[in-house]
């Protein structure tokens, strides 16, 4: 173990200190190599330092996370008026008594190119039907698919929603586009009504403006000229 470490004091100086209580050890010394001397010797005990409390370490309490936005769509719409006494008369000269409903689906599919490499059919009573290569189908084939209760298996090829309200007297204003889906058409046309108003709903940020009043100025024309969906 080690000693103590001596303090340097004169004979004076140490018994000064024992007569007024002072602590050596708690002087300094102005003497040679710190001696104490008498005069160094306080008159009143030195008290001693307080120790120096340690830093206090503060901890930031942890950040909450941060939600993180879903991205914001640019949704856009376009409406036309289309006149379906070309499609009525062209349906009644073929005596297939097929609704408009599947010259609907290709004509949209004609129309919107490879945005609708297959059209997803949302029923008026609920539920959908998915129609891959619409496009290549005969109306008599689509509407089979339309009536049909199986679903065809999902597809990764990009889908367009393709829709009919029967009602008469109502203009489509706004329409929803669910995730994962850039193009939609909305008709809303009675049986039997000589016209139909249609919606074409679209993310602008994937079809420019542009192109979708392309689509659905194809997609009026179609429908006005039916031969041209045989072709």
């Amino acid at each position: 173990m080690n000693a103590p470490a001596r303090t340097l004091a004169s004979p004076y100086a140490k018994r000064l200190a024992r007569e007024r209580g002072v602590t050596l050890s708690l002087v300094t010394g102005s003497g040679p190599n710190g001696r104490i001397v008498a005069e160094d010797v306080p008159l009143t005990p030195v008290a001693a330092a307080a120790p120096v409390p340690a830093a206090e370490v503060v901890v930031a309490p942890a950040a909450a996370p941060v939600a993180v936005a879903a991205p914001v769509r640019s949704i856009s719409a376009f409406a036309a008026t289309i006149d379906l006494a070309p499609l009525a008369a062209f349906i009644a000269a073929s005596g297939s008594h097929l609704s408009i409903d599947a010259f609907l689906v290709r004509a949209a599919a004609r129309a919107a190119g490879s945005h609708a490499v297959t059209v997803r059919w949302m029923k008026a009573e609920g539920g959908a039907v998915t129609i891959p290569r619409a496009v290549a189908l005969a109306p008599s084939e689509i509407a089979r698919r339309i009536g049909s209760e199986s679903d065809a298996p999902a597809s990764a090829d990009k889908a367009m929603l393709v829709s009919r309200l029967n009602a008469k007297g109502v203009r489509p204003v706004a329409g929803g586009l669910p995730a994962g889906v850039d193009l939609r058409v909305l008709v809303v046309a009675g049986d039997g009504e000589a016209t139909a108003e249609a919606l074409a709903v679209h993310d602008a940020d994937i079809i420019p403006e542009v192109e979708a009043g392309d689509i659905l100025t194809r997609f009026r024309d179609l429908l006005e000229a039916p031969l041209r969906l045989l072709v």
